[in-house]
């Protein structure tokens, strides 16, 4: 606790230095009044919050500064029906939605500025991806609590991340931050802004290194630098263009191994408004990204490439309809002599078409109706549609009902897998016989606005029934593994979600999520229903406080769970997080100096695997100064 002392120590320096204050941002009785929010995550239309055909969650940059959030997986635990926690070390941060836990969550579908960083390499996830944006970069995270194939198609199974970056024109100027902590926690951002309306840039870059849980060999260095531009060529058309680079390097607790995972990308996006109620949109984009194990009995090094092309139109044939419409070419190519031995270049082509229908037939009624079909050239073809009916029981409050099918593609590893051992002995052979997961969902919802009280309220209560899902078997004792259709998975429930704000100075976020998984009928395991917590709880209380000083609490609690066997059961824990932070000026730079303590109630165990030692996550202090100019 030394070091804690000397950290408190350094920012009560920083918090009582006679530096002139910001000028004060408390928010006003509009703020309690506004309406709800647009997005366009859930049918590609934008929709405010109580017309989308589904339950969202939106965190703002206010929200993700206070929070203390430095990934977008750490920033999901303040949305209802999340879990997040560390796999196999601090190194790798994963949030996942609802399911079972697995060695790779692959069921989220995850967007950063329009760009699906779904990795295609091994059993594909987005857990890599997720830390390929800088987070003061962002502007909201929207999230859909729900499978959404009926908009993006494969893998998008149980639910939609969408991050939205900053416009360019507003991030001019400089940026600065540093933070530093226990274990050997160290971090540097920096970002500069430039150019005008009509076209306007940002350049923006970090580096994280972290020492990782005591004793445990789990380190890790994530770097990644990226270029957005905003230009406005006419009045009736937007361009953007975004690139960047990320690396990753981990090591992995318990395995005595190093590895590595790094992207590149340049993606370039063009909205052209027709008129007032249309518009078309186009994008196209390239993706490459490379996983190095440096483990040599179990390489799997490979690198995956993706081209996409997608176009779409939206416009309002009628009085009360609108509709959008669209489809996207993609190729994806996998090369790796250590996971395809016999034929190191696999490839295949998707080819996709959407529409989605919004209709009003009466003020008080909203029908959403949609459906994408899709062709993969290994697979075939699917169907995902979807039917919400949204009704405004007032102005403030709002029912929703209705259902969708959604499904996850195999991954060409799980098609074409080839992967041996040093010796040359298949480990991982697949029979290519790997059919689409399939989840139908069946949702009913409740959005409602208590203005006087300045509270929101959502409630989720839904039903999720999975078939065909993917699981590594053994045909025969001695036989290499394969990935074999066969759990069906039922899990129901349900979510809340509330945003109360009683005064200009206070806000609460409180979740709570209550599991019920049931277990396949040839299931006889009594502990099969602890495949995933329960409950699921958090509690963010945000609060200024005089002198400029902001206050954060978050506290998380989760049932008793297991990740992919009952061996390794993880008690139920709490966690409770503190953030102390100080905004001051210096001349005419803005400055923030913050306090950040995980855990400060003790620590529990977050991870377990394997019948290796459980990872114990630890109370742990960081320091951080910011500087915008």
């Amino acid at each position: 606790m030394a070091s804690s002392s000397r950290l408190l120590a350094g920012l009560t320096c920083l918090l009582t230095s006679s530096a002139r204050a910001a000028a004060p941002e408390a928010l006003s009785e509009q703020d309690f009044l506004r309406e709800l929010p647009e997005v366009l995550t859930v049918t590609r239309l934008a929709q405010p919050l109580d017309e989308v055909p589904g339950a969202v969650t939106i965190l703002d940059r206010e929200t993700l500064r206070r929070s203390g959030a430095r990934t977008v997986a750490e920033a999901l635990r303040l949305v209802p029906g999340f879990i997040f926690l560390h796999k196999e070390g601090i190194g790798q941060p994963i949030a996942t939605y609802h399911a079972e836990y697995e060695d790779f969550p692959r069921r989220l579908q995850v967007f950063i500025d329009g760009r699906s960083v779904y990795s295609s390499l091994a059993t594909g996830t987005a857990t890599h991806g997720m830390l390929g944006v800088v987070i003061e970069d962002i502007e909201r995270i929207e999230v859909l609590r729900g499978s959404n194939s009926a908009a993006y198609g494969a893998n998008a199974f149980l639910g939609v991340v969408n991050v939205v970056t900053r416009h360019a024109a507003d991030t001019q100027g400089g940026l600065v931050r540093v933070e530093g902590g226990e274990a050997g926690l160290a971090e540097g951002v920096a970002r500069v802004g430039w150019g005008k309306t009509a076209a306007s840039w940002r350049l923006s870059a970090s580096k994280r290194r972290d020492g990782g849980f005591p004793g445990l060999n789990d380190g890790f260095d994530l770097e990644q630098a990226h270029l957005r531009g905003d230009l406005i060529p006419s009045g009736q058309d937007e361009l953007q263009a975004t690139a960047g680079y990320v690396r990753h390097g981990w090591h992995t607790h318990g395995l005595a191994r190093e590895e590595g995972w790094s992207n590149v990308y340049a993606r370039l996006g063009w909205k052209r408004q027709l008129d007032r109620q249309a518009e078309f949109r186009a994008h196209a984009l390239y993706d490459e990204e490379r996983y190095e194990n440096y483990f040599p009995r179990w390489r799997a090094d490979g690198t995956a490439r993706r081209l996409e092309l997608e176009a779409s139109h939206s416009f309002a044939p009628v009085q009360g309809v609108r509709l959008v419409w669209g489809g996207q070419y993609r190729h994806e190519e996998v090369t790796s002599p250590d996971l395809f031995a016999s034929r190191p270049e696999q490839r295949f082509d998707w080819w996709r078409f959407f529409a989605n229908a919004e209709w009003k037939p009466h003020p008080r009624w909203v029908v959403n109706a949609g459906a994408l079909w899709e062709h993969h050239s290994i697979v075939g073809a699917r169907l995902a549609p979807r039917l919400m009916i949204n009704h405004h029981l007032s102005e403030d409050h709002t029912l929703r009902a209705g259902a969708t099918t959604a499904y996850r593609m195999p991954t060409l590893f799980e098609l074409r897998a080839d992967w041996r051992n040093e010796n040359g002995v298949p480990q991982v052979l697949a029979s290519g016989k790997a059919r689409p997961e399939v989840v139908d969902v069946l949702e009913l919802g409740y959005l409602g606005q208590i203005r006087p009280l300045g509270l929101v309220i959502d409630v989720r209560r839904f039903q999720e029934s999975a078939k065909d899902l993917l699981r590594f078997q053994r045909p025969c004792p001695g036989c290499p593994n394969d990935f074999v259709n066969k759990d069906p998975s039922l899990q129901n429930g349900w979510e809340v979600g509330l945003r109360w704000q009683p005064t200009s100075e206070t806000q609460f976020l409180v979740n709570y999520t209550v599991l019920h998984l049931l277990p396949a009928a040839d299931n006889t395991n009594a502990t099969s229903s602890l495949r995933a917590p329960n409950h699921i709880a958090t509690i963010a209380w945000f609060q200024r406080l005089p002198q400029e000083l902001e206050l954060s609490l978050i506290y998380t609690a989760l049932g008793r769970h297991y990740w992919v066997r009952p061996a390794d059961m993880i008690p139920a824990w709490q966690q409770t997080d503190l953030r102390l932070a100080r905004k001051f000026r210096l001349g005419a730079t803005r400055a923030e100096a913050a306090l950040f303590v995980r855990a400060i109630d003790g620590g529990h165990i977050d991870y377990a695997l394997r019948g290796l030692p459980p990872i114990e996550l630890n109370r742990r202090a960081a320091l951080s100064l910011r500087l915008e100019f």
